[in-house]
Order: C-alpha cells, then sequence, then structure tokens
C-alpha cells in the first residue's frame, strides 16, 4: 500500500497538512503518492510538478487525469529538505504556486542494489500516454476484424468508467488529456489537436450606411444578412451559410446551421405605424414591436437612437416629445415626415433587441474538423467564436520556450 499525501492548489497556494511533508528515506523510491486537489482556476489547468530534490537536477512530472502523480525516483535518492514547485498552464497563461517542502530522512542505503531507472522527461511523458492510447486503439481494431461475427464479444466503449474491458473512445482519451480551447474575435487563430472537430459559431449585429449620428439630414438605411461566411486561411476552407430570410442581428452554428435572430425592425410608413402623443410621449402602435426589451432599441435610420425607449408591458417603443420637438412642430408633422420618407423608399427604421431570440436553420453548413497546426479562422460577420481542445505538443513547445 502506498503512502498518499493530499496537497492542495489554490490562487498561488500550495497546502499540504504534513509540515514538513515527509517522502520516506534516502534511496527509497515507489512508495509515496501524491494526490492533488484542484480549487478555482486550476480546476482548468494542465499541471506539472517539479521536485528540486536535496541533491541533483530537478526533474518534472505531469499531473494525469486522475489527479494523482507518484513521487519520482530522483526526488527521495538523497537525504535532506527538498522542494515541490506546481505550475498551471492554459493556452497563453502560466500560474506558479508556492513551494512546498518535503524530507528525506537518512539511511545507510542498500549496497549493491541496481539504480533505478531515470523518471522520463515531460515530453516522453506525454508521447507515452498517446502511445499507449493508440496500442489500445489498435488492439480493439485488430480484435473487431477477427471477431466481426461476434460482435456481442467486443469491449464495448465505455466513457464512464475505466475498466480492463471497457476502452475509452478517442474523443474520451483528446478529451481528458487536453485542455479546452475558447477564442473568440475576428480572426481567430488556435492550434486544435488535429482531426478533432471544431465548434464554430459566427455572430453579428445590425450594420448602417454611411457614418455619424443619424438624423433627418443623415440618414443611415439599417441593414441586416442574408448569409454568413467563415474560412480558414491554412487551408482556403469557405462556409457560406445562408438564410431563408434577412436576419439583422443573431449568431449561427457552421457546423450545424443551428441559429437563432436577436433582432429585428420596425419601418414606419406614417399610416398604420405611426405615433401618437400619449402622456407626454409620441408612442407606436400597442404590440408594434412585439418582444422588444427595456432600453433595447439599437439603432435608428433617421434619428439617434437615444430618443427611444421601449415598454415591454405593451410591445412598443416612444420617443420623448421634449427630444423631438425641435424637429417637428408637432405628432402630425412627424408622421406626415414618416409618410414622405416611405413614399420615397427612405422609410425610418427602428433596430430593437428581442427578449428571447428567434431559433432558424441556416443552409450549406459542414463540420469542420481541425489541422495539424495553426488553424486561422475568419468572418464577413462581426465575430466567430471557436472551440475544441488544444494540441499537447503544441503546450509542451510553448512551455520549453518560457
Amino acid at each position: 500500500m502506498k503512502n498518499n499525501h493530499e496537497i492542495i492548489l489554490k490562487q498561488y497556494a500550495a497546502y499540504c497538512k504534513e509540515q514538513p511533508l515527509y517522502l520516506g528515506t534516502a534511496g527509497s523510491y515507489g512508495m509515496e503518492m501524491l494526490t492533488i486537489i484542484r480549487e478555482g482556476v486550476w480546476a482548468e489547468y494542465d499541471i506539472l510538478a517539479a521536485f528540486h530534490p536535496p541533491i541533483g537536477a530537478a526533474v518534472q512530472v505531469r499531473v494525469g487525469a486522475n489527479n494523482q502523480i507518484g513521487v519520482p525516483i530522483e526526488a527521495t535518492a538523497e537525504k535532506g529538505m527538498g522542494e515541490i514547485v506546481f505550475a498551471g498552464y492554459k493556452e497563453g497563461v502560466r500560474q506558479i504556486a508556492v513551494d512546498v517542502l518535503y524530507k528525506v530522512a537518512p539511511s545507510s542505503g542498500a549496497s549493491g542494489t541496481e539504480p533505478a531507472e531515470p523518471t522520463p522527461d515531460v515530453v516522453q511523458q506525454i508521447l507515452s500516454a498517446a502511445r499507449n492510447a493508440e496500442e489500445i486503439a489498435q488492439s480493439v481494431r485488430a480484435d473487431a476484424e477477427k471477431i466481426k461475427e461476434r460482435l456481442d464479444e467486443i469491449p464495448k466503449i465505455d466513457d464512464t468508467a475505466i475498466t480492463t474491458t471497457s476502452p475509452w473512445s478517442s474523443k474520451q482519451i483528446v478529451d481528458t488529456l487536453c485542455p479546452p480551447i475558447e477564442e473568440t474575435g475576428n480572426p481567430v487563430v488556435c492550434y486544435p489537436v488535429a482531426g478533432y472537430p471544431l465548434d464554430v459559431t459566427v455572430s453579428w449585429g445590425p450594420t448602417q450606411e454611411g457614418s455619424g449620428e443619424p438624423s433627418p439630414d443623415n440618414v443611415r438605411p439599417i441593414k441586416g444578412r442574408g448569409s454568413v461566411t467563415v474560412k480558414r486561411k491554412e487551408d482556403g476552407l469557405t462556409r457560406r451559410l445562408t438564410f431563408s430570410s434577412t436576419i439583422y442581428g443573431g449568431e449561427v452554428d457552421a457546423a450545424t446551421g443551428d441559429g437563432n435572430n436577436n433582432t429585428k425592425i420596425i419601418t414606419l410608413d406614417g399610416n398604420e405605424l405611426k405615433f401618437s402623443l400619449r402622456n407626454g410621449y409620441y408612442n407606436l402602435p400597442f404590440h408594434s414591436a412585439p418582444g422588444v426589451v427595456k432600453n433595447g432599441v439599437v439603432g435608428c435610420s433617421h434619428f439617434s437612437r437615444t430618443f427611444f425607449g421601449a415598454n415591454t408591458n405593451y410591445e412598443f417603443c416612444f420617443v420623448l416629445a421634449s427630444d423631438i420637438a425641435g424637429l417637428f412642430a408637432n405628432v402630425n408633422d412627424l408622421n406626415a415626415y414618416l409618410a414622405a420618407q416611405y413614399a420615397a423608399g427612405t422609410p425610418v427604421q427602428i433596430a430593437y433587441k428581442l427578449v428571447e431570440p428567434v431559433p432558424f436553420t441556416a443552409a450549406g453548413a459542414q463540420p469542420i474538423p481541425a489541422l495539424s497546426g495553426t488553424n486561422t479562422l475568419l468572418t464577413d460577420a462581426d465575430s466567430v467564436s471557436v472551440s475544441g481542445r488544444a494540441d499537447l505538443i503544441h503546450i509542451i513547445r510553448k512551455m520549453q520556450e518560457k
């Protein structure tokens, strides 16, 4: 039975109930185990433990998915006081905890005993884990070929259990060993596991022609989109996602086509959709803007959006009479202006946010498997969000460069 010691990682601290941590006698090995308790951001990190022995060079051990590590041979080779340093990594981040002291008691040694095999470096540890996973996968494939007529005897993949008879799927292995990627921007640059499916979501809001504050003298029509594209620079991949109607603001999944419309517009004609004066406000008819949220007006083609408020009780927009009094003498003049603009083909538009987005499905969606190395994704919309699993080899190289 191995001696198990718990170490808690929280923020920049590393706690151990044993002070100092006692790891046996000089020359002993294979008996001491550390269990790492992750708290806060440490739950997101890939963790390396660096053992600085009383004598000799430091040795690194990667904390596996089970959050346990065996104390390496080198850490207890000589008597005295040593330190353990824990470092957490994820893309663009490294966090180092304070040292944990440990003690190795003296011994006279065991003369004639063969020296122990040294602990492999971190790269070898990860590559060894990857090789083991590939060997398991190859073994399963070979067995499947031999017993096609006895499918009931083939080991069934069970990602919820670790047994000798239920192997993990390759995706479960990647999900366990590789930290997640979550990036948003335009473009987005990431280094995912090759072949792993990327979740790519494109987002946009309404656009307006021209520039400056909209006014009767600076009309800025509001535009939506009938499609969006997402591209990958490295292989020229282009996905055009086409909508069945104009969408003024929302997001869509490039792999599945699942989207939501979160922005709509009202087009005023000065006849049915026009303002009336009530309680000191110029109001549109009740339920003229269904789903509008309080202060959810995001743009107007002919006036400043700051003129407008929203009433979710009755689902209409209103404009303060005092705010617009300098432009129109009364509400009838305002409505006459709306009618003239509508007849001229430049109607007054108001864009607003919906309380609950409306789902839609875009055509042209297809899965996007990750390339090996750099993946640069960009869109003709406002932004693209990418999630997947980070390539461990890339992370290791970045660590070695520091």
